[in-house]
C-alpha cells in the first residue's frame, strides 16, 4: 500500500512526500528524519506517519506548533483518508493514494509530437504542449521562453498553468512562473475564466493584476511572469481574417524587388553622367573652410578637464549596513542584483530596519531572507514553559542575536532535568542555549554549609526565587567576618538580593535571658566573690546543673549558664 503527501499551499508548494518504502516515516526539520522539511515553523520531529492494517495513521510530535488535519489540531493518532488536508508548519499537504506522477488530468493523444521550440532540454523540465484541439478557444504565446506555442482549450475543462510538469496541464519554461501559477476554466456556456493561484509574481489581464477570478474575451492579453499569451476565440478569428481573392505575396515581392533594382541602376547611371559647375565647387570649398575655422575657434574657448567617474562600491555599502546587525550574514549575486540574508536579529523592529536599509540600495533587485526574530522564538517558548507550575520561575531570553539564555529557579534537581529534556525536544536552537537555571534545594544546602563553616550557627535564612532573608544573632567580635559573608553571598550564582535582619550583639546581650523563668532568692560570698546561689529553692554553685544547664559564673547581679553551645543568664539584685 502506498500513499503520497502533496504540498499544495505554502513555502514548500509542489513537494511530494512518498510513503512507499517501509512502514513508519518521521517528518520534521531534523536531518535524521525520514523526510526533512526546510521550514522554520516545523519542529525537529514534527509528525510521524505509520502504515497499519487499517491504512495510514499520523501522530503529532510537536508541542510548539502542532500539526492539524482538515483544520483540527491532531491530539490523538488519526487515520488518513483520500483527499485529507494535513498542515505541517506553514505548508498544506493533500493526502492521496494515487501517484501524482501518473495523474490522468492530461494524457497526450496519439498524434502528439515533441515540440521543437528548443533544441535542448531546459534545466527546469521538458516543456509540455497540448496539441491544438478542435475547441473554440486557443492560447497563443507571444512573449517569453515559449514564444509561438499554442494550447487548445476544451469546453468543460480546467487547466492549471505553471512550470511544474507533474502538476500542470499548461507548462511554461519560465523561471518567473510559479509551480502552479494560474487556473483557466472553460465553462459550459463557452466563456473562459482565469484565476490566480496565489502566485509569487501575480497574474495580469490587459495590464491589470487579478484580485479575483475574471472572465476573458477574445484577444485579451494574459501575463504570468515574463510569459504573455493571447486568448483567441477561433470562431471570431475566422470571420475577421477571411479574404476572398488574396494576391500571392511572392509575386508582389518579386515585382517590387525588380522595380527597386531598376530604379537603383537608373540612379547610378544618372549620377555618373552629372556635371557639377565650377562656381558651385568654389562656393562649397569656401563654405567648408569658413566652417572649419569657426569650429576650431569655438573649441579653443574651452579647456579640457578629466572627468572623475564615481563608482559605487556595492560590497562596501553592504558591509556598512550589516555592521549594525552582527547576527546576520548575507550572500550577494551582483549580476542578478539578488541578495540572500540569514541569521538572527533580536526584535522585529531590527528586521524592519534592515529591510529598509537594503531597499534603499539602488543595485538590489531581489531580497530573500531566512532571518529569525529571536523575540518571537523566546515569547512562544516561554508561553509553553509557563504552563508547567514547576517551571513558572524560568524564562528564555536572547541577550544577543542567536544567543539564547534560560534563567530562573526550580525547586528540585528532578524539575531541572525534566525541563532540559523538554527543551531538547521542543526548542529548535538548543546548540545556542546557555543554561543558567538554579536548583533551589542545592542552593539552600550550599548556603547552610557556608554558615556552618564560618561558625554562624545562630544565623537562620529563607530562600525564595533568588532572594535570601537572613535572621538571628551575631557576636560583635564576629561582625567583620559576617560582613564578608554577606558580600560572598551576593556573588553566588542564583542569588539576586540579600536582606539582612541579623542582630549584632555584645557579650552581655548574646546570652538568652531566663529571668522570667527562674528566680534568685539568695547568695553567699567569700570575700567579694559569690560562692553559692539559691535558684527556685535550690542551692547551687559553679559547675552545678540547672535543668541541664551548667552554671559557669556567679556574678554580683547575674548567674551565667551554658548548654549545647548556647549561653543563658538569670538576672537578680536589679534595682
Amino acid at each position: 500500500m502506498k500513499g503520497y503527501l502533496i504540498a499544495e499551499e505554502g513555502p514548500l508548494s509542489g513537494l511530494v512526500i512518498r510513503l512507499e518504502e517501509g512502514s513508519e516515516w518521521i517528518i520534521g526539520r531534523d536531518p535524521s528524519s525520514s523526510q526533512v522539511l526546510e521550514d522554520p515553523m516545523v519542529s525537529r520531529k514534527h509528525l510521524i506517519c505509520r502504515l497499519t492494517d487499517q491504512g495510514f495513521i499520523v501522530e503529532n510530535l510537536s508541542i510548539t506548533n502542532p500539526a492539524s488535519l482538515n483544520g483540527n489540531p491532531i491530539v490523538d493518532p488519526v487515520s488518513l483518508e483520500e483527499g485529507d488536508i494535513l498542515q505541517i508548519g506553514n505548508t498544506l499537504f493533500k493526502f492521496s493514494e494515487t501517484d501524482p506522477s501518473y495523474s490522468d488530468a492530461f494524457e497526450p493523444s496519439a498524434s502528439y509530437k515533441e515540440p521543437t521550440i528548443f533544441e535542448e532540454e531546459s534545466p527546469l523540465d521538458i516543456i509540455t504542449l497540448h496539441e491544438p484541439s478542435s475547441g473554440r478557444w486557443m492560447l497563443k504565446v507571444i512573449s517569453g521562453p515559449n514564444t509561438g506555442a499554442e494550447f487548445g482549450l476544451d469546453v468543460g475543462q480546467t487547466y492549471i498553468a505553471g512550470k511544474d510538469p507533474s502538476l500542470c496541464e499548461i507548462v511554461f519554461q519560465d523561471l518567473s512562473v510559479s509551480r502552479q501559477h494560474a487556473k483557466l476554466s472553460v465553462q459550459e456556456d463557452g466563456t473562459v475564466l482565469v484565476e490566480d493561484l496565489s502566485s509569487k509574481n501575480g497574474t495580469y489581464v490587459n495590464g491589470h493584476m487579478l484580485a479575483e477570478a475574471k472572465s476573458l474575451v477574445s484577444q485579451d492579453l494574459v501575463a504570468i511572469g515574463t510569459t504573455s499569451f493571447l486568448v483567441i476565440d477561433k470562431e471570431q478569428t475566422r470571420e475577421t481574417i477571411f479574404s476572398p481573392t488574396p494576391i500571392p505575396p511572392i509575386f508582389v515581392e518579386k515585382e517590387e524587388e525588380k522595380l527597386a533594382v531598376e530604379e537603383e541602376i537608373e540612379t547610378k547611371k544618372s549620377f555618373k553622367d552629372m556635371v557639377i559647375p565650377t562656381k558651385h565647387l568654389i562656393f562649397a570649398g569656401c563654405f567648408g573652410f569658413l566652417l572649419l575655422v569657426g569650429v576650431t575657434s569655438a573649441l579653443s574657448l574651452f579647456k579640457s578637464h578629466p572627468v572623475a567617474v564615481v563608482s559605487m562600491d556595492d560590497e562596501k555599502m553592504l558591509k556598512d549596513i550589516f555592521k549594525k546587525f552582527p547576527g546576520v550574514e548575507y550572500s550577494f549575486n551582483k549580476p542578478l542584483g539578488k541578495i540572500f540574508i540569514m541569521g538572527d536579529v533580536i526584535s522585529d523592529v531590527e528586521k524592519q530596519e534592515l529591510y529598509y536599509l537594503l531597499k534603499s540600495l539602488p543595485f538590489l533587485q531581489t531580497i530573500e531572507d531566512s532571518v529569525i526574530v529571536d523575540e518571537i522564538i523566546t515569547s512562544d517558548m516561554n508561553a509553553f514553559i509557563s504552563k508547567n507550575p514547576n517551571w513558572r520561575a524560568v524564562s528564555i531570553s536572547a541577550l544577543a542575536p542567536g544567543k539564547f539564555t534560560i534563567r530562573g529557579y526550580v525547586q528540585t534537581l528532578q524539575d531541572a532535568t525534566a525541563l532540559m529534556e523538554y527543551l531538547a525536544v521542543n526548542f529548535p536552537y538548543n546548540e545556542k542555549l546557555e543554561n543558567q537555571v538554579v536548583v533551589a534545594n542545592n542552593l539552600e544546602a550550599e548556603i547552610q554549609s557556608i554558615l556552618m563553616e564560618k561558625g554562624f550557627i545562630n544565623v537562620t535564612f529563607q530562600l525564595a526565587s533568588g532572594e535570601i532573608v537572613l535572621g538571628g544573632r551575631v557576636n560583635d567580635q564576629s561582625e567583620k567576618q559576617f560582613e564578608q559573608l554577606l558580600k560572598d553571598l551576593k556573588k553566588m550564582q542564583g542569588i539576586r538580593s540579600v536582606k539582612n535582619f541579623v542582630i549584632i550583639t555584645t557579650a552581655s546581650t548574646t546570652r538568652i535571658n531566663l529571668s522570667d523563668k527562674y528566680r534568685v532568692t539568695g547568695t553567699s560570698k567569700l570575700g567579694n566573690v559569690s560562692q553559692y546561689v539559691v535558684i527556685n529553692g535550690q542551692i547551687l554553685t559553679m559547675g552545678d546543673l540547672l535543668d541541664g544547664m551548667s552554671i559557669t559564673q556567679i556574678e554580683s547581679d547575674a548567674v551565667l549558664l551554658e548548654k549545647d553551645g548556647l549561653k543563658y543568664r538569670i538576672n537578680y539584685n536589679q534595682q
